[in-house]
């Protein structure tokens, strides 16, 4: 039927921080960065369907909020919506590590940010305006809204321009997995003015302070080096990654890092942003 209820339907890809300098602090306390980002084909999936206003997030062990007050996927459908949600379910699938530096949960916000702008028919792509709303939610929830595959973002996450592909980035990617957390806002709290501009132009200026927190980090580097590689943190870590050309060398790689007991994902660049997807109800799902 043309006229049957229409689901919608969204990846939220995962990115990477393929470099990430602090250039200053501002009166407010948060720190203004620099950097390019990249999204993954890694990515959550939202489901925005007619309901009886419920969230539902699988898999059960996943990690992410389920209230809705804290979950950052229902509160982007909510700015989307502009008005609390009224006969709308949200279902979302989480594949992207939760705290992990790949931003997941910034990538739910915006994901649901759009399907709520789609569902009342307003404009999908992100305006300045709104991505400044966006970053209250989350520093990297902009990125994502702005639609591009690869940007150069700066102030606190709220100014995205697309960039080009850095040179000799691979597109096949290797995440180590850390076993422990690493809290953002602990990692900024440790970060000294020493640590701005550390990094070299393509690396991360949080790495230094993250290291001090986790010692451990150390070890997780080591194995990546004796893998093969010389691996970058992602974000404020704890997930380090290497970005290769060769997808049997990232798969030697990624055997390499597993057979040394670290948890592995595989996944590559994706090359341009997800697009809504409408799919009908059936007519056992209305009736």
């Amino acid at each position: 039927m043309d006229d049957a209820p229409t689901r919608l339907q969204l990846a939220a890809p995962a990115k990477l921080n393929l470099s990430l300098h602090v250039v200053g602090k501002r009166r407010d306390g948060f720190h203004e960065l620099e950097g390019v980002m990249v999204l993954l084909e890694l990515a959550d999936e939202l489901l925005l369907t007619p309901g009886d206003g419920a969230l539902r997030v699988e898999p059960a062990g996943s990690g992410a909020p389920r209230d809705l007050a804290s979950n950052l996927a229902w509160r982007g459908m909510v700015a989307g919506l502009g008005d609390p949600p009224r006969g709308l379910s949200l279902a979302l699938t989480k594949r992207v590590p939760v705290a992990a530096g790949l931003g997941g949960g910034s990538s739910d916000a915006a994901a649901g940010w759009r399907l709520g702008r789609r569902h009342v028919g307003a404009p999908e792509r992100a305006m300045d305006a709104d991505l400044i709303e966006l970053a209250r939610i989350g520093a990297d929830v902009p990125f994502f809204a702005a639609q591009v595959a690869v940007a150069r973002v700066s102030g606190i996450g709220e100014r995205v321009a697309p960039a080009e592909l850095p040179p000799a980035t691979g597109s096949e990617i290797v995440l180590a997995l850390a076993p422990f957390p690493l809290p953002t806002t602990a990692v900024f709290a440790e970060l000294r003015e020493a640590d701005w501009g550390r990094a070299g132009s393509s690396g991360n200026d949080l790495l230094a302070p993250a290291r001090r927190l986790r010692p451990e980090l150390d070890e997780l580097i080591r194995l990546a080096v004796a893998a093969g590689v010389e691996p970058r943190l992602t974000g404020s870590g704890p997930t380090l990654f290497a970005a290769l050309d060769d997808p049997e060398r990232a798969d030697a790689v990624a055997g390499r890092l597993q057979r040394g007991g670290v948890s592995v994902l595989r996944t590559r660049l994706r090359a341009e942003p997800a697009s809504i997807e409408g799919v009908p109800t059936s007519t056992k799902e209305q009736g």
